[in-house]
């Protein structure tokens, strides 16, 4: 309140300065009164009246109508109100005081009462009750700064549930409420709760108003369910709208007396145009659908690389994928990488050289400035030297590309699985064959081999309202990955499948690999372990070159810690299956592997100290078998170095 109080009189002596100064060009006259002196000498033979200009030890100037004089101080007295030392005269406490605002309005009046934050005042229209902090009092009546001391300072803060913190108000800057209660020193934040007491400030409307850049269509959907659940939570209300111009769509949160909370504006962009306006602080975060470096930011933002590393934040907040899109009229099951790559290129037109019937592909892309049009140029055809064949139909929208396949029996096309209705996606296999569905479990696990992580960035330091901040961090937590399904994408809350669904990656691993009798031994053993088990969706992977989980790696060994601690895993054991790529010696792959269990299996002791028994965490290490990933390229052998997590009953043994 103080603060507030601060800025209000600043504001009115500006004001106050500015009218004074009119009034010096209009009526100079009635200043100039205001400093008239009489000059007298000890014989009074000599009077002079006049403006005092200015004055030292030694003389007077005076101005006169005969124009300036100076007289000496040792030869006169000096009689009025502006003569130095004088002292000014007492203003007569008649009751009367005037009340300014801030926006130069008056009120005068009888001061009949001040309470503390209130002043009851007796004016020509009737009795008017001002809060304090809205005016400043002048007049020999006003209230000293001692009766605000004496107002009752205990307050209570209600939040939407019914929670209530009760104390003595410290402090509020305009976000955060402080108060000093029984528990101790307290610090609320204002949009959460209702302030109850005497001594309230009143916030007036304090809406907090921002901008989030994300991807259209999905990108907004996930905004607004997780607004949804984040303003029922908090006991608010969601009115949704979209601009006049179809171009943005706006939310407003009330609370349940009417009042306006937040005011929130989705533009739905690309994820270049998403990262700019974060950094043009037009968005509070950005959602883009997919991941990009340091270095690449701040080629798109026009900055320094380190500038750009001690600012972002990032994280990954949800998945999806490419994938290849058809009909659901064709009979086409499997596509491998290579396979989309010739179809793009035009090097395929025939279904039949895929598996399918004999007929011409017709090929569907969605326009060449587009999100998607550079993901596949990425992550397609680039890697393989390929360009978009000239003979496709191009759309301008996602659900206008989706609609062209369903509608046309020939149709192909590459497309976000979040993305599709309806139409059918074939498995997908690499350059080894081995073939992987997207389906939410494979994206989790990352061994889909065309995932992308949805990305929620963030920049530190930045002038956001909190609320913003808060959303940011719901869209991350198990209510805002439920959000995230229910938009159409891969939420990373923790799932679990039993062995029996994991026939299609354990086969196709199987026959993409050459495997010795060692390796087919170590395989055999591998399968035992896990034959009573069910796999987490969660697969720990590790720094390039290092010992060190990666970042993704450490939160879902939090979220297994969540497991652990709220009795989700009770009466079993957790296996940790470590695996390597294929590069060096068998045995020595063996050990590494095995090394990489341990690691992983002391993370998770670690985060869980005093609820997990170490017993209960049983690590293997399997090597080079069951790979996931091409162990010919650089980043299926990445994929290949891995733990997976599995879970089985306390009292069950492996099958041999």
């Amino acid at each position: 309140m103080k603060k507030r109080e601060s800025m209000m009189k600043n504001y009115n002596k500006i004001i106050a300065m500015t009218f004074g100064a009119t009034l010096a060009l209009l009526a100079p006259a009635a200043v100039a009164q205001n400093n008239v002196v009489t000059l007298q000498s000890p014989d009074k033979k000599i009077s002079i009246k006049g403006e005092l200009v200015s004055s030292d030890d030694t003389f007077y100037v005076v101005k006169t109508v005969v124009g300036n004089l100076t007289v000496s101080r040792e030869l006169v007295s000096c009689e009025g109100a502006a003569c130095p030392g004088a002292e000014p005269e007492a203003a007569a406490d008649d009751g009367t005081v005037v009340l300014k605002s801030g926006d130069g309005t008056t009120f005068d009046g009888e001061l009949l009462d001040f309470d503390g934050t209130n002043y009851t005042l007796k004016t020509v229209v009737g009795v008017l009750t001002i809060r304090s902090e809205f005016v400043t009092c002048e007049g020999a009546s006003c209230p000293s700064e001692k009766a605000e001391e004496q107002v009752d300072r205990t307050v209570s803060l209600i939040s939407g549930d019914g929670t209530r913190f009760t104390g003595t108000l410290q402090e509020y800057d305009g976000t955060n409420y402080v108060i000093e209660s029984e528990q101790g020193v307290l610090t609320v934040r204002s949009e959460f709760v209702t302030c109850v007491g005497d001594a309230c400030p009143d916030l007036g409307p304090v809406v907090a108003e921002f901008k989030v850049a994300s991807p259209a269509g999905v990108g907004e959907q996930f905004i607004g369910k997780a607004l949804n659940r984040f303003a029922g939570e908090k006991s608010l209300n969601v009115t949704r709208s979209i601009s006049y111009d179809g171009t943005e769509v706006n939310y407003l949160l009330g609370n349940n007396s009417g009042d306006l909370v937040a005011s929130i504006t989705v533009t739905p962009t690309d994820d270049i145009a998403s990262l700019k306006a974060l950094f043009s602080g037009d968005a509070a975060f950005a959602l883009t659908r997919e991941a990009f470096t340091v270095e690449e930011i701040a080629g798109i933002v026009n900055m320094r690389a380190s500038d750009v590393a001690a600012r972002l934040n990032a994280q990954t907040i949800a998945l999806d994928a490419l994938t290849a899109t058809m009909n659901p009229a064709n009979r086409v099951r499997s596509v491998s990488l290579k396979q989309m790559g010739d179809i793009l290129s035009g090097r395929v037109t025939n279904w039949k050289d895929v598996g399918g019937d004999d007929g011409a592909i017709q090929l569907h892309v969605l326009n060449k400035d587009s999100n998607l049009a550079r993901v596949i140029k990425r992550d397609i055809l680039a890697p393989r030297g390929l360009r978009l064949a000239a003979n496709v139909m191009v759309h301008e929208t996602l659900d206008e590309l989706n609609k062209a396949i369903a509608e046309d029996p020939t149709g192909f096309a590459i497309s976000y699985r979040s993305q599709n209705k309806g139409n059918a996606i074939p498995t997908t296999r690499n350059a080894c064959n081995i073939f992987s569905s997207a389906n939410s479990f494979s994206l989790q696990t990352e061994e889909y081999p065309l995932t992308m992580g949805w990305n929620l960035y963030t920049l530190q330091g930045q002038d956001v309202p909190d609320l913003s901040k808060s959303l940011a961090e719901y869209l991350s937590s198990n209510q805002g990955q439920a959000a995230a399904q229910e938009a159409g994408l891969v939420g990373l809350a923790i799932d679990k499948q039993a062995m029996s669904e994991q026939g299609e990656r354990l086969l196709s691993a199987m026959l993409a690999s050459s495997i010795d009798r060692a390796g087919i031994n170590a395989y055999r053993n591998y399968l035992a372990e896990v034959s009573t088990a069910d796999r987490l969706s969660t697969t720990l992977r590790f720094v390039s070159g290092s010992a060190q989980l990666d970042e993704r790696a450490l939160r879902d060994v939090r979220r297994i810690s969540e497991l652990v601690r709220n009795g989700s895993i009770d009466g079993n054991d957790i296996l940790l299956v470590g695996f390597s790529d294929a590069v060096g010696a068998f045995n020595n792959n063996i050990g590494l592997s095995k090394a990489r269990a341990e690691r992983a299996k002391a993370d998770i002791l670690n985060s869980t100290i005093g609820i997990l028994d170490a017993a209960n965490v049983k690590t293997f290490g399997f090597g080079p078998v069951a790979p996931v990933g091409c162990n010919e390229t650089l980043e299926g052998r990445q994929l290949n170095r891995r733990v997976e997590v599995w879970i089985r009953g306390s009292n069950q043994d492996k099958l041999r």
